[in-house]
């Protein structure tokens, strides 16, 4: 008869290896815990970012609305527009529920439009081109390189395909292995954003960041320049000499603005060489809305821009968010 053996460990062994287990079944249970609480915050988290977004867009939608109504009245209250009306009161914080609501107006049509390079008469462009060679000069650039970039504008927004002489470029120009980076045709039709001007050639950063205070993209062409409303710079652009009475007025103007187009002319705000009446004036029909919405930890920045006819009340051309 064989004699077998059991081999049995020591308890002291056995209720270690038993501790060690259940341990490890403790950690395993914990983890998992821990996995599915962890899931569940951030699902929550995720849910409550998303609901504070909407939220912050509908609140930014709702400034819309509001402006639509300024903008009317403000057209039933004078036939003008300048830093003292209405919608020029910026709104740098107003509470809300859980957060707080900014909004501020622009009058793009004291801005330089980009797109009047688009006209189609060649005398009425080259005033233009003079006004934008004088703001160079104003904004301490190389003047000389203003025709070149509005060359380059006129055949980025033209139709055709005919490089525009002096220094123009069309798809040859964009498409050329010479170019740097990715390959890219014109757009052939107006300026959308004042971004594309990034894509222009003969724009680097250091010209698009001095150009940005002062430049806008309307859907349209040959926009006159509001002088109420203008950067000093680009009202002094408008002629070759700035005269006393204009430096008088651009002190002045922010209580005491223009209210007629000839009172520009007659009170000799603006006069000399370059003055071209058609250039300027003292309305608008083009506003842009910055209004930034905070709710919680979310953020919405929406840019709207708006067409006021003179019948009839404001509509919203183009929206787009962070960016103009």
């Amino acid at each position: 008869m064989q004699n077998k053996r059991i081999n049995t460990a020591p308890p002291q062994r056995q209720r270690g290896i038993a501790l060690i287990t259940a341990i490890l079944v403790v950690s395993i249970a914990v983890i998992a815990a821990t996995a599915v609480l962890s899931a569940g915050s951030l699902a929550i988290q995720r849910t409550a970012t998303l609901q504070e977004t909407e939220k912050a867009w509908w609140y930014a939608i709702g400034v819309e609305a509001w402006v639509k109504t300024i903008l009317q009245r403000d057209a039933k209250e004078n036939k003008y527009d300048a830093l003292t009306d209405i919608w020029a009161m910026p709104v740098d914080a107003l509470p809300i529920e859980n957060g707080v609501l900014a909004g501020r107006i622009v009058d793009e049509a004291g801005r330089f439009n980009l797109n009047n390079f688009g006209v189609t008469d060649v005398a009425v462009r080259k005033e233009w081109l003079d006004i934008f060679t004088r703001l160079f000069e104003q904004l301490k650039l190389d003047a000389s390189l203003a025709r070149p970039l509005s060359e380059a504008i006129t055949d980025w927004i033209d139709a055709d395909q005919n490089p525009t002489p002096y220094d123009g470029a069309e798809d040859n120009e964009y498409l050329s292995i010479r170019a740097p980076g990715t390959p890219y045709r014109t757009a052939n039709r107006l300026m959308q954003s004042i971004t594309e001007l990034m894509a222009v050639k003969g724009i680097n950063k250091d010209i698009y960041a001095a150009l940005l205070p002062y430049v806008s993209a309307l859907p349209t062409t040959d926009v006159k320049i509001n002088v109420n409303t203008a950067p000093e710079a680009l009202v002094r652009a408008l002629v070759d000499k700035p005269s006393t009475e204009m430096e008088q007025f651009l002190r002045e103007r922010a209580q005491k603005p223009a209210e007629t187009d000839g009172e520009l002319a007659t009170k000799g705000i603006i006069v000399g060489q370059g003055a071209g009446a058609g250039r300027y004036s003292v309305s608008s029909s083009y506003f842009q809305l910055r209004a930034d919405a905070t709710i919680g930890s979310s953020h919405v920045a929406i840019y709207s821009l708006f067409y006021r006819p003179s019948q009839g009340e404001p509509v919203v051309l183009a929206r787009s968010t962070d960016s103009e």
